[in-house]
């Protein structure tokens, strides 16, 4: 299995010292290096419009942002590769940005942008688009007041979208796979069934942290979910979710709780060997992407994160 490196590792959404950095194209080519030297050599990037709309074309997350840097996806390719980052194996879009106005609005800002992601990551060479299959539980409540059919419309709809980018990617020679959050409606194993709406050749991103807070065994779902898995995330917890926080507004800060749900690897609960046992159980050999989402300390997470491969998974 080839080890990838997540940059949603970044914390972009939160002010702390030093943030603007972040949005400066001196940081990310630092970033590459630093990812390389760590001994990645390849990467995830979530694509994220909403970097445009505020005009911050220091962060390599959009064609805009890449275009107005680099000049073309292709120069992009090649100056990451001068830092040590071989490839970017997988593109992930959340439209939960979208989640606002009404359920028309959300649609086509998904499959706007989908098709943007799509395009990313084709110029890009990876091999996967990954798409976050619902936004949280309440944020869909809340575009679907008033509503007669709520989630169940939904989804339904969500499917259709979901489709339509399915099968641009397969033209475009990518796997689609769908991330289950554990605050989305599609939380555990409700996304098996959803699969089942989808008309075109979907696949699993098997998101371990999510899954366990879920209520669902990782390593129980990969022996049950075989011929299904397209990518993998490598993300840990220490989070037990014994207050609904799924429910809440902000579920990755959960109200009753001192720190957010995601920590770095190693620092949780999820049982990561017992993964990566069930995966070469399961025959699966592509690629595996440690993120420390939303890292307070991004250079401590990636160090941790090799120490704990080189030290807890590779015995």
């Amino acid at each position: 299995m080839e080890a990838c490196f997540s940059t949603e590792t970044v914390d972009l959404n939160h002010q702390m010292p030093n943030r603007n950095q972040r949005e400066s194209k001196y940081y990310w080519d630092e970033l590459y290096q630093l990812i390389a030297a760590a001994g990645f050599t390849s990467v995830e990037v979530p694509y994220e419009p909403k970097w445009d709309f505020g005009g911050r074309s220091g962060i390599p997350r959009t064609l805009r942002s890449v275009t107005v840097k680099y000049g073309t996806m292709q120069k992009y390719m090649e100056e990451i590769r001068k830092n040590g980052i071989e490839k970017i194996s997988s593109v992930h879009l959340d439209p939960s940005l979208f989640c606002q106005g009404n359920l028309k609005m959300y649609l086509g800002a998904f499959g706007h942008f989908g098709e943007e992601a799509i395009k990313f990551a084709k110029g890009a060479g990876a091999e996967t688009i990954v798409l976050t299959a619902s936004p949280s539980i309440y944020s869909v409540r809340k575009l679907m007041e008033g509503s007669s059919h709520g989630e169940e419309e939904f989804l339904s709809q969500t499917a259709r979208v979901i489709d339509s980018l399915a099968e641009m990617a397969g033209e475009e020679g990518l796997k689609l796979c769908l991330k289950n959050e554990y605050w989305g409606l599609l939380r555990g194993e409700a996304v098996l069934q959803f699969l089942k709406q989808c008309r075109k050749e979907i696949y699993l991103d098997i998101d371990t942290a999510h899954l366990k807070i879920a209520g669902t065994d990782p390593a129980k779902f990969i022996a049950a979910n075989k011929e299904k898995i397209g990518i993998v995330h490598l993300t840990d917890t220490g989070f037990t979710d014994d207050q609904e926080a799924y429910l809440q507004p902000l579920p990755e800060y959960p109200a009753k709780t001192a720190a957010k749900v995601f920590c770095d690897i190693g620092k949780g609960s999820v049982d990561l060997p017992a993964v990566l046992a069930a995966l070469e159980n399961a025959g699966y050999d592509k690629t595996v992407i440690y993120n420390c989402k939303d890292s307070n300390d991004v250079y401590r997470s990636l160090l941790r994160t090799r120490c704990y491969i080189q030290n807890k998974l590779s015995e």
